[in-house]
């Protein structure tokens, strides 16, 4: 049987709240980047490399925010 999931802490209610403004700024970085550096008009393969690149960027950003909260949650 599992136990209850341990209440939220004010400190991962915050590293949640990191983790949000994090994405947030991250897409807003990358968004004005696409719109400075022009990739609608590069060719596909230049885009579909642009995009990868934000996801792996946003993949890392989750998975180290998630492991800090994980951490937090279980008390050390």
């Amino acid at each position: 049987m599992r136990s209850m999931p341990a209440p939220v802490t004010p400190q991962a209610r915050r590293l949640l709240l990191i983790l949000v403004a994090a994405i947030v700024v991250l897409d807003g970085a990358i968004i004005g980047m696409y719109y400075a550096f022009h990739i609608q008009e590069r060719p596909i393969k230049t885009q579909e490399t642009f995009v990868a690149v934000w996801v792996v960027l946003t993949l890392i950003v989750v998975t180290t925010m998630m492991k800090r909260i994980r951490v937090e949650r279980r008390g050390r």
